[in-house]
């Protein structure tokens, strides 16, 4: 079987609008082969199943960066999901992170460590927060519903922050993990997380990939596609792997291996040049 599996953020959705409009050809055909289109989101789960609902997605999803692995009821027989999934309706859950109030923790316990200013989006109103953010009370609403992440501003030196980090661990003996990440041009904001897998993203990718091998009983045509340094944690796993251009994609094509491909247009154009010709190249593998 084929399925194709993407980042959002700067790959499917346009950078600066959000928007998808120049993927709709691959969008099309991908729904007219029944392949299956996975998103991949450093966002809580409230944002990708806005996004979802537009592009009337009813596949797995992946979010805050792979801490969370989301499967629809119904999606894959029983006897695909074994005792570690979570049913929370209307999904069955694969956590790979630690829960919201632990990150919160230890965000206070770093702001202690530190002695500094730490502002999570949890410390935020959602007005104040659609201001930082320059985006709609809606949208800003939806960014707070975190379970799995944290995202806080810090304006100090980020080795500090980085070794009071390491000093830490969640209350099952989770490092954390820290990610600077670019939502505001007036503050410096990090992507607070923590797991006990050493990769949460391959790992959550890994166990969707063997669900539709299980499900299916034949290997699978994998297409991954991403633009940033944190995307090459599924794009090792996936059979095909495209890099689009970026700002980012040099430190994400740094890692990457000889069989990975880099695209000539980024954004939602380039990704839908990356599936239309993938799928020209795997019509008739199956």
């Amino acid at each position: 079987m084929r399925v194709v599996l993407t980042s959002l953020e700067h790959t499917l959705l346009d950078p600066q609008t959000s928007g998808y409009g120049a993927a709709r050809q691959a969008l099309a055909a991908l729904e007219r082969r029944s392949i299956p289109l996975i998103l991949i989101s450093s966002s809580p789960r409230a944002q990708v199943e806005l996004t979802r609902l537009a592009l009337e997605l009813e596949h797995p999803f992946i979010t805050e960066g792979g801490m969370a692995l989301y499967v629809p009821e119904h999606y894959f027989p029983d006897s695909v999901l074994d005792k570690s999934w979570i049913h929370r309706p209307p999904y069955y859950v694969q956590a790979l992170g630690v829960p919201y109030e632990q990150l919160r923790q230890m965000l206070r316990a770093l702001r202690l460590l530190l002695q500094a200013d730490l502002v999570g989006f949890g410390d935020w109103t959602e007005a104040e927060l659609a201001v930082t953010l320059g985006c709609s009370i809606e949208v800003a609403q939806m960014a707070r519903q975190r379970e799995y992440s944290e995202i806080f501003s810090y304006g100090g030196d980020p080795m500090l922050l980085q070794q009071a980090a390491a000093g830490l661990a969640t209350e099952n003996g989770s490092p954390l993990r820290l990610r600077a990440i670019e939502l505001s041009a007036t503050q410096s904001q990090w992507f607070l997380s923590a797991s006990l897998d050493p990769d949460p993203l391959q790992t959550a990718v890994q166990i969707l990939l063997k669900c539709y091998h299980d499900h299916l009983g034949s290997g699978e045509i994998s297409l991954g596609i991403g633009s940033e340094l944190q995307d090459s944690s599924f794009l090792v796993v996936t059979k095909t792997a495209v890099a689009l251009p970026s700002p980012h994609v040099q430190s994400l094509w740094a890692q990457a291996r000889d069989s990975w491909r880099l695209a000539e247009l980024p954004g939602p154009a380039g990704w839908n040049d990356v599936v239309l010709t993938w799928l020209e190249e795997t019509d008739g593998d199956e």
